[in-house]
């Protein structure tokens, strides 16, 4: 399918493929003597082809600019998913698979990627409940379909980028003149405002340098596209999920979601974050009580009472203690980020460590006419590797945040030909009028290179079936190479290569690059702990055996243990409840498990022998990124590292070690 498909066409063409599917199952079914090739590889060679179909559409559902493509694709991804379900609790096709998996002796033949195959598909039977009596196959089948269509709609409605709040220029006083130049106005009465985005960039600004207390909360409270009716609807997820778990044998959705985990159990997983955070509970609130008296001694000073700290402080004043105490400064950064120069110098840097080539397409025949397009080549031995797209710049009904959507998968064609994948690196960079420079933030970068490991994981993982690729590891390590990457954009001598002024080109100079190290360790304890509560409200969430109320435990989580205070106003925030929508459920603690593996990998091998020694970082190619799935990964990292993964750098980097 291509990414320029008609809208009617979306529709026409998942029936299409849902029929196609449904025909290859019966043939399946109908084996009188099944067997390897003519059961499992038929069904995955035939996914191999479709997969891309599937990935393309959920790509547009997000980020076409066409309101009806985007409406179009969320229906066929309804298709799609209900019909998934369906087909995996056909059990003439499972009575096939099962007799070829049951016969070890020809299975010890197949090499080890079709054995995990047959493995995985097996288990996906039994973890719909395809052995289960009909009648309870139906009940979990309308449980499904409404799980994807609550978790579907909520996605639809939060993740474009369209909440907007109106300000004038004196209620954004102490934003820099910059900032203006990147925004539209709106004639309201008599008077124009501008037009603030309450995600991405403008928030972050905003909440950094506005200096009237009632516009850093205006935009703060507009931040969260969760509101009480979403809540309600989470909350309906949440017991479903538990219902689903308990049909199929399991005490809770979280132990249900641990089967294919590595971690230990839900309960080993929580000792683990209520132990780190009572570690770091204190720092945090050392560090929020030295921001307090920050706020009392500015409000003071203005002859204004000081009424208490909330939230939409925290930005504000954590920039203001750093300049005062003249540690850091990290606002001098962005005159050396330019977009368009760290996209290349970046390209570069990956190509002095992997071998990989960027080639820019003349015609990236795209979504969007600001999408690039490039060819990827790996220069070791000239091969060709596959397609990034980048698609950078903020624009209206645009997926709001920053994330990697594949729209092809790599895998082995039956002649033994490469089938290689494509991928596209989605951000929401503000575009300045009159042609400038777009700048970007120290943490607009760590976002870049944060994705960008996700990208190097697809484009690099070497599977015969897209069933493996890196896309699809192991959810408890999924986020482990793009954590491994964002820590990258902290070196300094990553920065000096990929940074340059936007005018002059030159260098970034040493006095701006020392306050890296500073920045880095300030405030470390709120940041992490916030991380930390994130995942225990998902776990706890999802580790009740009986129905667990999502607002309650929320309110108990974020109002006392992740020192969050909102005054009298509610606001839920989006990185505490994402899990339960965008594919995290009981698994929001990857990205800080991540964090944990990737630093232990970074620290403990790549940097032994430098960050830019290549022999080192081919090594982590071919041991963690080049098998996807297709490999025990635990065993993989602790191949890399000459030993068990441990958790001491993590804690250093949390300040605990």
């Amino acid at each position: 399918m291509s990414v320029s498909t008609p809208t009617c066409a979306l529709l026409l063409k998942a029936s299409a493929i849902l029929d196609k599917e449904s025909a290859l199952l019966d043939a399946v079914a109908a084996e009188s003597t099944p067997t390897f090739e003519n059961t499992f590889a038929r069904i995955f060679y035939e996914e191999n082809f479709n997969e891309s179909d599937y990935l393309v559409t959920r790509l547009l559902s997000q980020l076409s600019p066409n309101k009806q493509v985007q409406t179009a694709a969320h229906k066929a991804l309804e298709l799609v998913i209900q019909n998934s379900t369906k087909q995996l609790t056909r059990i003439d096709v499972y009575s096939k698979l099962l007799a070829v998996f049951q016969d070890k002796d020809k299975a010890q033949q197949l090499d080890m990627e079709d054995q995990m195959l047959m493995e995985r598909m097996i288990a996906g039977y039994k973890r719909v409940g395809a052995l289960l009596p009909t009648n309870k196959q139906e009940i979990l089948q309308t449980l499904e379909s409404r799980i994807a269509e609550i978790t579907m709609d909520i996605s639809q409605r939060t993740e474009c980028n369209s909440r907007h709040v109106l300000l004038t220029k004196e209620e954004l006083a102490g934003l820099p003149e910059q900032f203006f130049v990147n925004l539209q106005t709106k004639k309201v009465g008599t008077i124009f405002k501008y037009v603030v985005s309450a995600s991405g960039s403008d928030a972050v600004s905003v909440l950094q340098y506005a200096s009237a207390e009632h516009t850093r909360k205006s935009v703060y409270m507009a931040s969260s596209p969760i509101g009480p009716s979403d809540m309600e609807l989470l909350q309906e997820v949440a017991d479903l999920r538990r219902v689903r778990a308990i049909f199929l044998g399991y005490s809770s959705h979280a132990e249900y979601i641990f089967k294919d985990m590595a971690v230990g159990t839900p309960n080993d997983m929580l000792s683990f974050l209520k132990n780190l955070y009572c570690q770091l509970s204190p720092i945090a609130q050392r560090e929020l009580d030295q921001l307090k008296q920050l706020k009392q001694a500015h409000m003071e000073s203005l002859g204004q009472r000081y009424n208490s700290f909330y939230e939409w402080d925290i930005p504000f004043y954590k920039r203001v203690f750093l300049e005062n105490a003249k540690l850091a400064d990290l606002s001098g950064f962005s005159h050396y980020l330019p977009l368009s120069a760290v996209v290349q110098n970046m390209f570069a840097f990956i190509h002095s460590i992997l071998g990989l080539k960027f080639k820019r397409a003349a015609n990236a025949n795209a979504w969007h006419e600001q999408v690039e397009l490039y060819d990827v080549w790996d220069e070791k031995n000239n091969s060709y590797v596959g397609q990034l797209y980048l698609d950078l710049i903020a624009r209206n009904s645009k997926y709001g945040g920053a994330a990697t959507f594949p729209l092809k998968l790599g895998f082995e064609r039956k002649d033994g030909a490469r089938e290689h994948a494509a991928v596209a690196l989605v951000a929401n960079f503000h575009k300045p009028a009159g042609g400038e420079s777009i700048l970007l933030s120290h943490a607009n970068l760590a976002t870049l290179f944060h994705e960008m490991g996700h990208v190097l994981h697809i484009l690099l993982s070497r599977t015969k079936w897209t069933a493996f690729n890196g896309v699809y590891v192991n959810r408890d390590f999924s986020e482990c190479p793009s954590r491994l990457f964002e820590q990258l954009a902290w070196d300094k001598l990553v920065v000096k290569v990929v940074a340059e002024h936007h005018i002059t080109g030159e260098s970034i100079p040493d006095k701006v690059l020392c306050g890296l190290d500073v920045a880095k360790e300030q405030f470390i304890g709120l940041k992490y702990l916030r991380e930390v509560t994130q995942a225990i409200y998902d776990l706890t969430v999802y580790s009740k055996p009986d129905t667990a109320n999502v607002c309650s435990i929320y309110a108990q989580i974020e109002g006392n243990m992740a020192l969050r205070n909102t005054g009298k106003a509610t606001v839920y925030n989006w990185h505490t409840v994402r899990g339960m929508i965008k594919g995290y459920d009981a698994a929001l603690f990857v990205y800080l498990w991540g964090k944990a593996v990737s630093a232990d990998m970074l620290y403990s091998r790549i940097y032994s022998k430098g960050i830019f020694n290549s022999e080192m970082w081919n090594e982590y190619r071919q041991t963690i990124l080049q098998p996807g799935g297709a490999c025990v990964i635990m065993d993989n990292v602790t191949k890399f590292l000459g030993r068990n993964p441990q958790n001491e750098a993590l804690l250093k980097l949390v300040g605990l070690y």
